[in-house]
């Protein structure tokens, strides 16, 4: 799983230090820089061997791809990305490793809800924490634009979405990671409360229901997706 862990983290941050400036080769540089130190740094201190490092290639090859489909505005990014994700659950464990140098100050930490997590798993939640703060809105997005253009149109007069996926995101998962469903249900709950005000003002083509009901069931479900890797 260190290589899931690995790719989710360096997409994940790549696309929180992007900035909207299209797919121009200098507007990839800073988040290509980002990625390629996480994968680095990450590596070495979860025990990533040197005769491992040749994962290096693909994944940051895999993270270009990524960023230059976002300025295509296609699906090709996310698919590209599922793509390797599953190249990287099938042929990661076997890369060769060491015993990871963070291992000791990991397990010196007295955190309650760490404590006893294995390295491995905790650093999987972070890369997937990571992934679901900006990357998974660019997958939401995605989904949006292939319901049609006057569908997406709906993301400028409701700009909160931007603000709150990513923390609803982050609280389904890590909710659902512990079982806690019922919170989950009352997160979901609450979002139909919130915006119900916002629906009822559609326009009237239904493209604003629309909007919420897809972009909510795609946010929910990458969130949930991310469960069944622990």
């Amino acid at each position: 799983m260190i290589i899931v862990a690995l790719l989710l983290a360096s997409v994940g941050a790549a696309d929180l230090v992007r900035r909207p400036a299209g797919g121009r080769l200098r507007a990839l540089e800073l988040p290509f820089l980002a990625a390629l130190s996480v994968y680095v740094l990450g590596g070495s201190m979860l025990g990533l061997e040197r005769t491992g490092i040749w994962t290096l290639i693909p994944v940051m090859v895999l993270v270009m791809l990524w960023l230059t489909a976002q300025h295509r505005q296609g699906v090709s990014g996310p698919l590209v990305l599922a793509a390797g994700l599953v190249v990287a659950l099938l042929f990661g464990q076997h890369v060769p490793r060491t015993e990871p140098p963070i291992g000791s100050w990991y397990a010196g930490l007295e955190i309650p809800p760490i404590e006893g997590l294995d390295v491995d798993v905790a650093a999987l939640g972070l890369g997937v924490v990571l992934f679901l703060l900006q990357s998974a809105n660019v997958i939401v997005r995605a989904v949006l634009r292939r319901a049609g253009p006057a569908v997406l149109e709906e993301e400028r007069e409701l700009q909160g979405g931007r603000i709150l996926g990513p923390i609803e995101r982050v609280f389904i998962f890590a909710m659902a990671l512990a079982g806690q469903y019922a919170a989950v249900a009352a997160v979901m709950a609450a979002k139909g409360v919130l915006r119900f005000p916002e629906i009822s003002r559609d326009p009237g083509d239904g493209t604003r229901a629309e909007y919420v009901l897809v972009g909510s069931f795609v946010s929910w479900g990458l969130a949930f997706a991310a469960v069944p890797l622990f």
